[in-house]
């Protein structure tokens, strides 16, 4: 109890000195983008579908429309848990089964079953207290793990309706049809008469050695259960992809690792270790920078406060991604590029999990860390269309 209560009073102490560095950032906006409001996915793993229709959503401010629908996640949601569980019993359980999943799944049910606006398909049903799909996933894979049973002789083909009951129980039941503004609409109807946008005109990006770059391949994450593809790009052409998608007046969606030490959320920012020059000879700084990344990170520290972070490279990253320091950790909406007062870049990153942090549901990402802990992005395919257009497939 003792070490509990010293180790309270240390981190209150850490987070009290993190919010006064906080200050010293000093972010000055130079791209940042219209989006809507901040949302909150509260106890549920769906960051890549709060994040994903907040993307859709500030895509259909960039057509044209200032005041698009709020869409229904939870729409999204309960069709893409039908889905997973389909694969799930025909690979006789021997997949990934839980909340998470890629931005490629928001793409795959539009494009199959159509959106609706959150007025017509709540988030939170009239019975609940807010968001939570913990109990939820517990009952759908204990379910799901029954049919996938390799001891079952024969498969029920009425499982899958017993399995969407569960769904309506915990969601609510799907409308076949809804009004919106004074008209009917169906789901797919709605998607494309209102939200008039084609997932094939976005593609997903990703950035590791094992695969060919210039060729699409299979990311092998476990929330990446459809099997998306992605094109696969050198790391400085990742960068350059996130940017010119904001040049053009897209935004982009960010998957990656959040569980860093320097990826501090609730304080606004997320670093790299490295070093921080203030009161350091400039030859010592210069030392630094000639490093190579696995001797800098043996001195770096890590940053509160603008600094010089460890550098990345293809090398780099692909190492954290085989020794699973970097993971499918979480879905996120970039907006915009924003500059520390020692001239930093970073990206502007909406996030879904409120907006009580120091930004209002914002936190600023450098460019080393996007670089370093991206596991993949989706953009609009203006962003990299010759590339897009003229890659083939990786054969591995």
């Amino acid at each position: 109890m003792k070490r509990l209560l010293l180790s309270l009073i240390l981190s209150a102490a850490a987070l009290q000195g993190q919010s006064q560095n906080a200050d010293k950032f000093g972010f000055v906006d130079s791209i940042r983008l219209d989006c809507p409001a901040v949302q909150d996915q509260e106890m549920s793993g769906t960051c890549w579908c709060f994040s994903t229709t907040s993307f859709l959503e500030s895509e259909m401010m960039h057509n044209g429309n200032p005041n698009p629908p709020n869409i229904s996640e939870m729409f999204i949601v309960w069709h893409n848990y039908i889905d997973r569980a389909l694969k799930y019993v025909m690979l006789h359980g021997k997949m990934n089964f839980g909340q998470g999943s890629y931005f490629s799944d928001n793409m795959a049910v539009m494009r199959k079953h159509g959106v609706v606006p959150e007025s017509a398909y709540h988030n939170v049903t009239g019975n609940a207290n807010g968001i939570n799909h913990y109990p939820l996933e517990r009952r759908l894979k204990a379910f799901a793990d029954s049919v996938a049973d390799d001891k079952q002789k024969k498969i029920d083909p009425d499982w899958v309706k017993a399995y969407a009951e569960i769904l309506d129980e915990y969601l609510g039941k799907l409308p076949e049809s809804f009004e919106y503004e004074g008209k009917t609409y169906t789901p797919q109807s709605f998607a494309k008469e209102v939200v008039k946008l084609d997932p094939d005109d976005y593609i997903q990006v990703t950035s590791f050695s094992h695969h060919e770059f210039g060729k699409y391949c299979i990311l092998e994450i476990p929330d990446n259960w459809r099997h998306g593809r992605f094109l696969n790009v050198e790391v400085d052409q990742l960068e350059q992809i996130i940017d010119s998608s904001l040049a053009h007046g897209h935004t982009v969606l960010w998957g990656a690792d959040v569980s860093e030490p320097g990826c501090q959320i609730d304080m606004g920012f997320a670093l790299l270790p490295g070093i921080n020059p203030v009161r350091m000879k400039p030859a010592d700084i210069q030392n630094f920078k000639k490093l190579p990344p696995e001797k800098q990170i043996l001195r770096a520290r890590t940053l509160y406060a603008p600094g010089i972070e460890i550098n990345v490279t293809q090398e780099s990253r692909q190492t954290d991604f085989l020794n699973r320091n970097t993971t499918d950790d979480h879905g996120m909406h970039i907006v915009g590029i924003a500059h520390d007062n020692m001239h930093n870049k970073y990206y502007i990153v909406k996030n879904s999990w409120g907006d009580s942090n120091r930004y209002n549901g914002y936190f600023y990402a450098s460019v080393n860390y996007v670089k370093a802990k991206t596991t993949g992005i989706l953009v609009h395919k203006s962003a990299c269309r010759e590339l897009a257009d003229n890659a083939a497939w990786d054969e591995y």
